[in-house]
């Protein structure tokens, strides 16, 4: 290779590789801030009115690729006895064999497969959702809520939000028919920054 053909590749080359580093890095940890997170389900009561829910331990994994989301991966895994309503007595019902039956199913857990952007801020998270025994597929209508510094830590804080709507009679979860409605609401959200 001739001296003026070296003098302009290898500053191309080094051009190529810069550029091509940060696509190579991918998808990254981030720390999902518990106090800045949430749960929630909500069910018809009667066919009429929204009964809300929550969950108050969960535990969520992000590897997060703000360059590309579909590099993404979440994980939540939650500890079904969490659970809470406003009321004590359903807190139990919800917590018995008719319905989560947490002695025998202790835990639901949600393990992304695909997530696309489908608008700026918009997005699809796909994944498998395990509960009392059976595993299916949900899907998650995301919102990418942007990103900001914290004023306390200097990071950079990312948040999402996203709802499905399940069928819970796909997961074994037939009683109190029609008293209860079928369709449950999910909603999740949190605040994370890289790890």
């Amino acid at each position: 290779m001739s001296l003026i053909a070296r003098r302009l590749l290898l500053p191309l080359l080094a051009l190529c590789v810069a550029l091509a580093a940060p696509l190579a890095a991918g998808a990254v940890p981030y720390k999902v801030d518990r106090s800045h997170a949430f749960v929630h389900f909500e069910v018809t009561h009667l066919g009429i009115f929204p009964y809300p829910g929550r969950f108050k331990q969960f535990r969520m994994k992000l590897d997060y690729d703000p360059a590309n989301v579909e590099n993404s991966k979440v994980e939540v895994d939650i500890p079904l006895k969490s659970l809470e309503t406003d009321d004590g007595l359903m807190n139990e019902t919800l917590l018995g064999e008719q319905f989560f039956d947490v002695r025998n199913f202790p835990k639901m857990t949600f393990e992304s497969t695909s997530i696309k952007r489908t608008g700026e801020d918009t997005g699809i998270i796909e994944g498998e959702l395990t509960l009392h025994g059976y595993t299916k597929t949900v899907r998650f209508d995301a919102k990418f809520r942007g990103t900001a510094k914290s004023p306390f830590s200097g990071k950079s804080i990312m948040a999402i939000t996203a709802v499905a709507e399940v069928d819970r009679t796909k997961w074994g979860l037939t009683a109190w028919r029609p008293f209860v409605g079928n369709t449950v609401t999910i909603r999740i959200g949190f605040e994370a920054s890289p790890e």
